[in-house]
């Protein structure tokens, strides 16, 4: 537990320092179940490195009632999602009936891309290392 709590004295001294390059800022407190956008602009930030003299350019975000998946996918002739064996083998261990060998190392195989928090599932981010 101390470790962490060194961890945190540590990234408030950099916010402290961060905070010097910005001519406002507010602090808010934002409950865990609304902590979507938070959660995916920590992920994009962990994506690429940048120091003080490199150019940020603004990031656009419109709010959509609906997912934009839903907009992408169509569903296949058996009115399930393309993921729906995925998350099948994911939740019970089950291939879809009739599914051959091959389609089982597939499915076997494309669940270590992905993975299952409560009912969402998620694509893994691919890491490089250089």
């Amino acid at each position: 537990m101390g470790n962490e709590r060194l961890k945190l004295v540590e990234y408030r001294n950099l916010i402290l320092e961060l905070l010097k390059e910005f001519e406002d800022v507010i602090f808010r407190y934002l409950p865990r179940e609304d902590n979507q956008m938070e959660d995916a602009l920590a992920t994009l930030a962990a994506m690429f490195k940048a120091n003080k003299r490199t150019y940020m350019i603004p990031i656009t975000i419109q709010v959509y009632e609906t997912p934009t998946y839903c907009y992408h996918l169509e569903e296949e002739i058996d009115y399930h999602p393309w993921y729906h064996d995925i998350l099948q083998y994911m939740r019970y261990q089950t291939y879809p009936p009739g599914a051959s060998e091959i389609d089982k190392k597939t499915i076997r195989r494309m669940k270590t891309r992905y993975f299952l928090d409560g009912e969402i599932l998620y694509r893994r981010a691919v890491t490089k290392f250089y």
